[in-house]
This record gives C-alpha cells, sequence and structure tokens, in this order.
C-alpha cells in the first residue's frame, strides 16, 4: 500500500481500490455498467485497508471526507471503512464520475493481459464507454475530489482499478491506498 497522508489544502485526495468483488474472484472483467457484490475475502480486505488509515492518519482519519462510486462493491467498501473509522456511512458522497468504465461486450472476458491490453487499447468496446470519455469524466471528478481538500478535511475516493489506472496507477490490488496526485 501507498500512502502520503501530508496532502496540501485544495490539492489532492487519498484513493482505495474496492475489496475483492465476486467477478474478481472469478478472475473476469466487470465494467461500471456490471455490479456485483464484495466477496467475504473483499470485506476482510476492506476493514484491513480501514485499520491502515487509522494507523497512518490516526486523528486526522476523523475529517475524512468519504465519496465513491455509485457501484456496490465501492460503495460496501466505504461504507466499511466509515463504520471502522467512526465516521457516519450516510454522508458518504457518491459520484457517478469515478464510476469504473462501462465495458458493454467485454464485460465477462478473462482478466488477462490480453484482455488488458484490449481494454488500453483506445477501441471503444461495442457496448460500452469510449476511452477518451472515460479519461475525461474520471479527471473532472479527480480535480473537483482535490478541490476539496482542506487542512483538516481529506477526501478519501472509494472507487476501482481502471479509475485508478486513469489516475495514474498502473498496479492496484484490491483496497490499496494511494494518495493523487501520485508521486512520480
Amino acid at each position: 500500500m501507498t500512502l502520503e497522508p501530508s496532502i496540501a489544502p485544495g490539492r489532492g485526495f487519498l484513493f482505495v481500490r474496492h475489496g475483492e468483488s465476486t467477478d474478481n474472484a472469478r478472475k473476469i472483467r466487470s465494467g461500471g455498467d456490471v455490479d456485483p457484490l464484495l466477496t467475504p475475502t473483499g470485506t476482510r480486505q476492506a476493514h484491513e485497508a480501514a485499520r491502515h488509515l487509522q494507523n497512518r492518519l490516526g486523528h486526522r482519519s476523523s475529517g475524512l471526507k468519504l465519496i465513491a462510486s455509485p457501484l456496490r462493491r465501492t460503495r460496501e467498501t466505504a461504507w466499511i471503512i466509515a463504520v471502522e473509522l467512526g465516521l457516519d456511512p450516510e454522508k458518504t458522497e457518491f459520484w457517478e464520475g469515478f464510476r469504473e468504465r462501462r465495458l458493454g461486450e467485454w464485460n465477462g472476458l478473462p482478466a488477462d493481459d490480453a484482455s488488458q491490453r484490449l481494454i488500453r487499447s483506445g477501441v471503444t468496446p461495442p457496448g460500452g464507454e469510449a476511452e477518451d470519455i472515460f479519461r475525461d469524466r474520471v479527471m473532472e471528478a479527480a480535480r473537483r475530489a482535490a478541490g476539496l481538500a482542506e487542512a483538516d478535511r481529506l477526501p478519501l475516493v472509494v472507487s476501482s482499478r481502471g479509475v485508478g489506472r486513469i489516475l495514474g496507477w498502473s498496479e492496484m490490488p484490491n483496497a490499496g491506498i494511494f494518495s493523487w496526485p501520485p508521486a512520480f
């Protein structure tokens, strides 16, 4: 896990990838137009991420502002983190801008190198979302979220791997914690 809690006001946010979903466990692709649940492993991972945040942020964790994509796997992860940190999970905001890319007919493909190359190819999936539209949507949401950072209020975005890819992380394990913008 990568975590840098010293984000400047108005300049960034923390990011957590959702815990393992049922499609992750089956090693198949699921975009923003598919809505699998967390597995028991994913639930455990979300609890572990919350404990890691608490250990690293200490009292600052009480100032987290939770933002999640509207998908169940991200909503469940955000709920668990909120409860673990003593935050009101009902105050989590759900932003469409952080929804995973809609993969249309590419949903259900094996989550292997070949399908990853296809997803990164720039080709629009049949019935899915174009890469440039997805990128623009995510980056607009990221700019909005980063602007919410205050000295005592740090945004925490819970979303998916594809969103993380757009934000600059090539590898992100389930329930991995990152800061945006990423350090290069």
